[in-house]
């Protein structure tokens, strides 16, 4: 498991540059491609890079936080404009 997490924690350094953006796809695909490796053990090498990091997992926390909640504002707004379609459907009857 030490060489495990030792291995991990040594991203390319385009993974840790997105990861610093907030990128968690992009690092994925970039371990991918630089360690010609699939999805599920380049998730595992970002996401023990990510717990080995307190600072970065904070702030990808806090970007998964934002992106629940812009999700959230958008199905809102999806619907919204549906009910509104549907309501002048209906009266237009």
């Amino acid at each position: 498991m030490a060489n495990k997490l030792r291995r991990g924690s040594e991203l390319p350094k385009a993974a840790v540059e997105a990861l610093r953006r907030g990128d968690l796809i992009e690092a994925i695909k970039v371990v991918r491609q630089e360690r010609n490796i699939g999805f599920k053990e380049a998730k595992e090498v970002v996401e023990i890079h990510i717990a080995s990091q307190p600072a970065l997992k904070k702030k990808m926390d806090k970007v998964l936080v934002l992106a629940q909640q812009k999700f959230i504002r958008w199905m809102v707004g999806f619907l919204v404009i549906v009910a509104g379609v549907v309501l002048l459907v209906m009266l237009g009857r």
